[in-house]
């Protein structure tokens, strides 16, 4: 009886269209439609954006809330990137870049999606169901097809998945986020079952997320060069990609969702320089880009151009390695260096006031972070207690240490902080190097202090789990350092699905960070984008790409 109902659960799931799905989901329904397709258990639930945020001023509108109801408005729209994505590949060792997924957004699709507010939606995967705690079965969306003109598969799903797990050459630096995947089975053609190793709540995230599960066809390798080329289920094929120069997409007459794209071509330009960026938008050779404070300054006056702000997830960070046999590596002496930094100062003088106080987990994702006032007394500046706390391990007269930072906000906080430290007899000397080989010493752990930033990530315990010792953390940041309280809160918090009973644990994990202080955390600032005023509908994503890219129109 069960086998035959969730059968024609399936079925009738996989003709609902995405307008109707988000009626129900509107009306209460959502849940229930997929609890119905399971053994009783409902999707684990993603955290939820806050229902209040920040408010910009009143000369940088914030984006609006729901999209306009729109026809395809057709034309061309540019957008300038800051950086070149080097690949387009969507597995092995280039899918963590910033600029590679950026890339990737537009053209690839993946099993589920966030909306703005960080709720999981149906994408290619039009419900879920887990009918214990190590299983996961997918039903996919029938009639999807790649931009090759294939139709979509279980195959191709779990191809795609094998080959991000295990890509040629065998690199995968999202290796931590599949650590519990144990198979990917096909069911039958529009099914597909992934067994997991033990209980995970963070695989609905994971496939919202999509930076690491995009869905490729299982022949891509034997059509295209994927460095260069692209074959997804997105709204936008990649017509061309010149490197270092510029990456031109084309609507996708075919994709599955009716109401994208809504433009007819999409241009990503590589423009690095801010003063570049403004003099083509202003000029018109392009119509968007990302600015910073000071841009936004620059071009909130003018009257073909619409500024929007949001806070986004990229917590700015000082980054100790602990490997013994270093001041720092004292919890004391990270406590005073803690209680000396002014991070208001920071605030006030980086990012010119546009920025909020931050723990491991960024204000905006839901009501998993740390509040305001208790970041603020934690973060209270105490230069007597911090002095005190030096001479108690032994360090009243100070100690000598090298800050790796790249161009940027990390070499400016660098510089603030390099004088408040001064107070406490610190000797911080920077050395500013470029971002491809800071990124590659940050992984390998080469250096004594770095000036960093953290990503969006799909579970609340990826802010976390570096502070677990996961991975490279244990090898390379963290060796000589580890808490036991905060291993046992983080473990137990991976080991339910009882949202309230997680948030508990992991803002007790949070609270622990900050007072062992393996990370300082700084500051969280917000993002800025700059339009003209023939862009309709964008806004400034949350998870820190462009998702708005899909819905954007035109008007003349």
């Amino acid at each position: 009886m069960k086998d035959k109902r969730t059968k024609q659960c399936v079925q009738s799931a996989r003709k609902m269209g995405r307008r109707e799905f988000l009626r129900l989901v509107a009306a209460g329904g959502g849940m229930l439609a997929l609890q119905a397709c399971g053994g009783g258990t409902a999707p684990t639930a993603v955290p939820t954006a806050p229902t209040t945020v920040p408010t910009a001023p009143t000369a940088v509108p914030t984006a609006p809330t729901a999209a306009p109801p729109v026809t395809a408005s057709g034309g061309t729209v540019t957008w300038a990137m800051l950086g070149d994505p080097v690949s387009l590949e969507p597995f092995g060792i280039n899918m963590t870049g910033q600029y590679n997924y950026e890339a990737r957004e537009p053209t690839y699709d993946s099993l589920l999606a966030w909306d703005r507010d960080l709720k999981v939606q149906p994408s290619l995967a039009v419900s879920f169901e887990t009918p214990d705690d190590t299983t996961y079965i997918f039903n996919l969306r029938s009639g999807v097809k790649f931009h090759n003109g294939k139709e979509l598969t279980a195959e191709d799903v779990k191809f795609s998945l094998d080959t991000i797990i295990n890509p040629p050459g065998g690199n995968n630096p999202a290796a931590a986020f599949f650590a519990n995947f144990d198979t990917v089975e096909i069911v039958d053609p529009l099914t597909i079952r992934i067994n997991l190793k033990k209980l995970d709540p963070t695989i609905p995230g994971l496939f919202a997320w999509s930076r690491y599960t995009s869905i490729f066809p299982a022949d891509m390798p034997s059509q295209i060069n994927p460095v260069i080329q692209a074959i997804g289920t997105g709204p936008f094929r990649v017509i061309n990609y010149t490197p270092n120069a510029e990456i031109v997409y084309e609507r996708f007459t075919d994709h599955w969702n009716p109401e994208q794209p809504k433009v007819d071509r999409l241009i990503y330009r590589i423009i690095p320089e801010e003063d570049a960026r403004i003099a083509a938008l202003r000029s018109g050779d392009i119509d968007g880009t990302d600015i910073s404070p000071l841009g936004a300054r620059r071009l909130q006056n003018d009257a073909d151009i619409t500024v929007l702000k949001g806070l986004y997830s990229q917590p700015k960070v000082l980054q100790f390695t602990l490997k013994g046999g270093k001041p720092w590596d004292i919890k004391e002496v990270r406590q005073a260096i803690s209680l000396t930094v002014d991070r208001q100062e920071l605030i006030d003088k980086v990012m010119e006031g546009e920025a909020v106080l931050t723990g491991p987990v960024v204000p905006g994702y839901g009501d998993w972070p740390l509040s305001e006032d208790e970041l603020r007394t934690l973060y209270r500046v105490d230069l007597a207690k911090a002095r005190q706390l030096m001479a108690q391990a032994g360090y009243a007269d100070g100690f000598k240490v090298t800050a790796m930072t790249f161009a940027g906000a990390s070499n400016d906080n660098a510089i603030v902080v390099q004088e408040q430290l001064r107070q406490l007899n610190i000797d911080m000397q920077i050395e500013q190097i470029e971002f491809g080989t800071f990124a590659q010493r940050v992984t390998k752990g080469e250096f004594e202090w770095c000036f960093t930033a953290r990503g969006m990530r799909a579970d609340v315990s990826g802010y976390l789990n570096d502070f677990r010792r996961l991975g490279i953390a244990e090898q390379n940041w963290f060796p000589a350092w580890q808490n036991a309280e905060l291993n046992e809160a983080y473990d137990a918090a991976m080991a339910t699905l009882d949202q309230t009973k997680r948030r508990e644990l992991m803002q007790k994990v949070q609270r622990i960070v900050i007072d062992e202080a393996p990370h300082l955390y700084l500051y969280q600032d917000y993002r800025f984008s700059a339009v003209r005023k023939r862009v309709q509908n964008y806004y400034v994503a949350f998870t820190t790409f462009r998702p708005a890219l899909r819905e954007i129109f035109v008007t003349a």
